[in-house]
Order: structure tokens, then sequence, then C-alpha cells
């Protein structure tokens, strides 16, 4: 079996490690420049003089660290002034840059970005992240530009949003134009589409197609999580993977040549992201898709891990503060687990079962067992028959997607439009109540208090279940 190149993993963790002494110290942001700068100054010169092998990764990790940290001190500046104005009521103009979603506060949340900021009548411009929350719906898509006048609080170190925004009044100035608000259209009309097929597949359909999450209930919510099927409940990394493999797919069976391949899967990622608007996870996955197709068109086809580890320094690179978000961990050590554990959990699990069936369980195992540690930093709560529920459902997944897409691209052709959500309703139906299900079977959730010592916890006991399996595959049937 070829050997993995992990080469540029050291390089992925150590900018992680710098992006999060960062943006939790931000004070150390430019000192943490400074010295690796000339350390890497150092090494470089070593490197020249003597030619020793090794130092040039070395030499990568601290040029990679020191622009993290570059680019957390050029941000700095403006992020500090627009905390100043926190806890008091202020008027910015913002343009929004996620999908929504509706908060336990009944309130509707987006992330923007400001393009001016401060007292009502006096604000100036200033170009940071912030947090809304408003009662108002109409308008609020990807690419839309209001006017908000609310409440502010500032947020704590390490969050990506300098401000959170509590809106009082909310005005549209401008609704989504080009490519965006073709997108919003098209979204508006599908999820309106999608809403009147019968719950609770109807409530989910527009989550697992184009990420709107709106008309998922509270209890359904909770009824995925117990599950461990919340990754489905909105578009994540996964839905990029299917979406370039279904347009590989269609293009090889139809004769395309490997380039055509790779301009068609580059054209539909790029359009897909904009539809179900660029969240960290989807942002993450398109880049390292568009690394593996970057590969696959020089004719090279890159490890897995390392196509993973260069999308994780690009994008943490360029915006650090993602670094320290929940989504972005679990999305990104999901994907490396699948890279990494699943294979050799898989032969491991053969020693019990035909391979096909292993494998089958080695997927959302290996995704469950490196996850659990981050989920228990943040959640008291973890799912015991997550991989069951996932067996179940995941198959149902790519046909939703899939078809609820093509639903979506078909809106100017009702009758065909509703034919396709209609086909879409029916694996998104069978997630939903496979949620229901699973969520109510005895034991299916431990509550263990969130912190350090749970993650600690649930990694002991993942390690040993990993080991278990493992030595199976080393030792042969028994």
């Amino acid at each position: 079996m070829k050997s993995r190149d992990l080469r540029l993993v050291p390089v992925a963790l150590a900018v992680w490690a710098a992006a999060l002494v960062c943006v939790f110290q931000p004070g150390l942001a430019a000192a943490c420049a400074l010295v690796c700068g000339v350390a890497a100054g150092v090494v470089l010169l070593v490197l020249l003089a003597r030619g020793r092998h090794g130092a040039g990764l070395v030499l990568l990790m601290l040029a990679a660290a020191a622009a993290t940290a570059l680019s957390v001190g050029y941000a700095l500046p403006s992020r500090e002034a627009a905390a100043g104005q926190g806890g008091r009521v202020v008027e910015a103009v913002v343009e929004v840059t996620s999908s929504a979603s509706t908060g336990q506060d009944g309130r509707l949340w987006v992330e923007a970005t400001t393009q001016s900021l401060g007292p009502p009548g006096r604000a100036r411009p200033v170009a940071v992240p912030v947090r809304i929350g408003t009662a108002t719906a109409d308008g609020i898509d990807l690419g839309a530009r209001l006017r908000v006048v609310g409440e502010t609080s500032a947020t704590e170190a390490g969050e990506r949003a300098v401000l959170v925004l509590y809106a009082t009044t909310t005005e549209v100035v401008q609704p989504p134009s080009g490519v965006f608000g073709v997108a919003a259209t098209a979204r508006r009309a599908f999820v309106d589409r999608a809403l009147r097929l019968p719950e609770p597949g109807g409530a989910l359909l527009p989550g697992l197609a184009v990420g709107d999450t709106r008309a998922v209930g509270s209890d359904l919510d909770e009824d995925m999580r117990s599950s461990g099927l919340s990754h489905l409940t909105a578009v994540s990394g996964a839905n990029c993977a299917i979406v370039v493999a279904a347009v590989f797919g269609l293009t090889a069976l139809c004769g395309g040549g490997r380039a055509l391949r790779v301009v068609l899967a580059a054209t539909a990622l790029s359009g897909f992201v904009v539809l179900v608007t660029p969240e960290p996870s989807v942002v993450r996955a398109a880049v390292m898709a568009g690394a593996g197709m970057l590969s696959v068109l020089l004719g090279r086809p890159s490890a897995g891990a390392g196509v993973l580890a260069l999308s994780t320094i690009m994008i943490l690179v360029s915006d650090p503060w993602l670094a320290a978000t929940p989504g972005f961990a679990l999305s990104a050590v999901a994907t490396g687990a699948l890279i990494l554990l699943a294979p050799p959990l898989s032969r491991g699990l053969r020693r019990w079962m035909p391979g096909p069936v292993a494998l089958a369980i080695a997927v959302p195992l290996s995704a469950q067992l490196a996850c659990g540690p981050i989920i228990a930093l943040f959640a008291e709560q973890q799912s015991l028959i997550g991989v069951a529920a996932n067996l179940i459902a995941e198959p149902a997944a790519p046909v939703a997607t899939v078809v609820g897409l093509l639903a979506c691209l078909a809106g100017p052709v009702p009758a065909v439009a509703d034919l396709l959500a209609a086909t879409a309703w029916l694996p998104a139906t069978w997630i939903a109540t496979t949620a229901q299900v699973t969520a109510d079977l005895p034991g299916a959730t431990i509550l263990l208090p969130a912190g350090i010592g749970s993650a600690a916890l649930v990694a002991g006991l993942g390690a040993a279940v990993v080991v278990v399996c493992l030595e199976g595959g080393s030792r042969g049937p028994r």
C-alpha cells in the first residue's frame, strides 16, 4: 500500500496553533510574527549555507505561522475600534455574508461584514465581522446590504465576530445583486416549494439541499443532535464532495476527458457554493476540492491528507479566527479522520464482517471518534447511537442533496421542479424519521460536563476503540 504524504500536516498544525495563540491573545500577534519571521530567516540562512535536509519543513512552518500572525495584526486596528462600540446603540451598514438561522430567542441570526459603524447619524467606515439578530426576515439574503440600528455587545476574545448587534430597526438598503441575487431568488422559490410538502421531510429538505435551516423546528433539531445526524441538518463539506463526484461521474459517462471533467466540476462547485452561501465548512471543502481537482488536472493526484492540510493553511492564513470556531474544527477533523483513520479501521473490522459492511461502518465511526473530543469541549451531550443512525441515514443524503439541487435549478419550470422536490422529499423524510426514532431510544445520549476533562475521557475511549480495531487488522481472524 502506498504511504501517504503527510509533509504538509505539521505546517497546518503550526498555522492552527499560531492562529489560536494570536486570536485569543491579540497582543502577542506582533511578537509572534516577529519571532517566527526572524527564526525563519535564520533557518533559511542555515539551509543556504549547509543544505541540511529537513530544514525546509521547519522554514515552511515558521513562515506560515508568521503569515498567520501578520494576518491577525493587520485586522486588529479595525477590530479594536469596532469593539469600542460594545454596549452602545449604534447604526451600521452591513453586507450579509451567511445564510440565516433562527435562534432560540426567535430572532433571525446572520453573519455580516460592516461597511460603516458608529453612533446613529455618525457612523464611520470600518470593515469588521459582526453577528446580527433581527426580527425581520424579508430580504435577509447573502449579499444583501442592510442598514441596522440596535444595541451591541462586545464578544469574547477568539470569536470571529467583533460585536453582536441586537437590531431594533432593519432596513434593506440594497438586495443581493448579480449571481447572489439570482441565487437568492432560486433559493427562496425552492424553500417555498419544499415547505408545501409534509413535515418533517419538508422542513429538513431546504437544509439538506441549499443550506436554509430556518424551517427546522427545535424538536427536530434536537433529535438530529441526539442521533449524531446534525451534520446533515445543513449543507456541510460532504455536499461539496457529492457535487464534484456527481459532475465528474456524469462527464466521464459522456466521454469527457480529464480536463473537461475538472473544468465542469469546478464550475459546478463554484455555483454550488454561491447557492448555499459560503459557510466556513463549505469554504473549506470547496478549497480542498479545488486543490484536488488541480492535482487531477496536472496528472499528479495528491494524498488526501496533503490536500486537506493545504486547504487548512490557506483558509487560516486568510481568516485566522476560524481556528477557534467549533464548526470549522469539526469539519477539518472529520475530513482528516475519513482520509487517515477510516481505511485502517475498515481493514481491522474485516475480521468480524464482510469488507463492504466494514467500510460502511468505518466511515461514520472514524468521524465520530475524531469529533467526539471536540464536541465534548463545547457540548454536554454525547451521542451513543450516532454510528448506527448514520449507517441508516447516510445513503439518503446524496440523493436528497443532488435531487434537491436539481429541483432548485428547475424553478423556472414549475411542473419539473415540483416533481423533483417531491422526489427529494422522500430521502429527506427518511433522514428525519431516522433521527426521531433513534433519538427516542433508551440510552441514545449521555450527558458529560463540557470541558477538557470530558474531552480527554472521550479521546481515551475513542483511542481504545481504535486500538481494538487496528489489532484486529494486524493479527488477522481469531
